[in-house]
């Protein structure tokens, strides 16, 4: 459901701030959902029966699946599997996507050590409290709340993570996950730890929030769902592990000594690879391009992944002064919007000029018909150029784009102005 949910959201989203939000605002439900759903269980099963709290779990899966039931999605770019592709082949599709992309390889790799050390701290809060703080099992409840607050705060703040910083943000939680852990050794105080362990809260929910929001802008729209499908089963084999290896390590170390050792573990990760993902940072999205796509009122009502599948197509164009971009009665292979300079457009007899910001040549795109005026660059100028296909696949796949593009197509027909 999961990998599910986490694919759809960057084709309802229209920002990438509306992206984290989105994605804040599930760890926030989630957080809710798993502080909430056990009190009401527990008391729908002292007041009443067993059976009840199975059928107001059984309620609440109906009632998002009809709510869901209403969500429609527009524009999305589908490609669907093969005829005959099995579930192992989709699999084992996703795993080679992961493996050939160095940017998804790195987060998920990252994921994967920090789900390693969430099993860890599973077992290294019982321990805490029996052989480190001398607290008690109650001490095991007490810890385990404070990541459920921690997480819920820093769930909160995630919603105001700024877009071309998710990278740097996601290391700078994973340091932060680790270091508060390391702290336990020298601190054996049951205050400290809880402190401790609402910061590693909040972390992991700063993390999960950056992590998935960078996922879903940097992996193809047509690889999501496999590569979030891998994620997950990273992750979960990832909790098994550090569960398995968190007694070994303190049976070998010691207590104290495996807080330490398990909490070094993602700051040294961060440390190693730190330029890595200043770098995705840089290249994650074309801040200009975007901006130029999502300033254009035709392609305001399109999603971010549309809005960023366009803005990665754009093609950057030099016109000398007097060269001719476009010429009347050739065939349309790309739409223009102007980011430099000024051209000349004749149509018809009548002549009209466009400037920065402005666009051309969708008449000849959305109707499939030559070109319907002649585009002259008057001055040294520079345009964006996107490809016929990158064009259409996004326009017409949007009904409200598509009814703008229309709209326009046919003012600009009436006046004979544009092309």
């Amino acid at each position: 459901m999961r990998p599910a949910l986490q694919a759809l959201l960057p084709s309802l989203a229209r920002t990438p701030e509306e992206l984290i939000a989105s994605n804040g605002a599930t760890s926030t439900l989630e957080g809710l959902g798993t502080l909430v759903g056990p009190l009401v269980a527990g008391v729908l099963v002292s007041l009443m029966d067993v059976g009840l709290a199975f059928a107001a779990g059984a309620l609440a899966f109906l009632v998002a699946a009809v709510l869901m039931a209403g969500v429609k999605v527009e524009g999305r770019i589908r490609v669907t599997a093969a005829a005959g592709e099995s579930t192992v082949r989709l699999l084992l599709g996703g795993f080679r996507a992961v493996a050939r992309r160095p940017k998804p390889r790195l987060v998920i790799g990252l994921v994967l050590a920090q789900t390693f050390v969430r099993g860890c701290i599973n077992v290294l809060i019982v321990v805490a409290a029996f052989r480190v703080l001398d607290a008690g099992a109650g001490a095991v409840g007490y810890m385990t709340a404070a990541i459920g607050v921690g997480g819920l705060i820093g769930a909160v703040g995630a919603v105001t993570l700024e877009p071309r910083r998710l990278a740097k943000t996601f290391g700078f939680a994973l340091v932060f996950w680790g270091l508060p852990i390391v702290l336990l050794a020298p601190w054996p105080e049951l205050a400290v730890a809880l402190v401790a362990l609402a910061v590693v809260g909040a972390a992991n929910s700063v993390e999960d929030v950056a992590m998935f929001t960078l996922i879903q802008r940097i992996v193809p729209d047509e690889l999501l769902t496999r590569v979030l499908g891998v994620l997950w089963g990273l992750a979960m084999g990832g909790v098994a592990l550090g569960s398995v290896a968190a007694p070994a390590l303190v049976s070998t170390i010691g207590p104290r000594a495996a807080f330490v050792a398990v909490g070094a573990i993602l700051p040294l990760l961060t440390l190693l690879t730190w330029r890595r993902l200043v770098e995705i940072d840089r290249s994650a999205a074309p801040a200009t391009e975007l901006a130029l796509i999502a300033g254009e009122p035709m392609f305001a009502p399109l999603p971010l992944a549309a809005k960023e599948h366009m803005a990665a197509a754009l093609v950057p164009v030099a016109v000398a002064a007097g060269e001719i971009l476009i010429t009347a009665g050739d065939t349309g292979d790309r739409f223009y919007i102007v980011d430099e300079g000024e051209f000349e457009i004749s149509a018809g007899g009548l002549q009209a000029r466009a400037h920065e910001g402005d666009h051309f040549g969708e008449i000849a795109l959305l109707r499939d018909i030559a070109r319907t005026a002649t585009v002259t660059a008057v001055v040294d100028s520079k345009v964006w150029a996107l490809d016929r296909d990158d064009f259409l696949a996004a326009v017409t796949g949007h009904p409200g784009v598509r009814a703008a593009g229309e709209a326009l197509v046919e003012e600009r027909l009436a006046s004979h102005a544009l092309s």
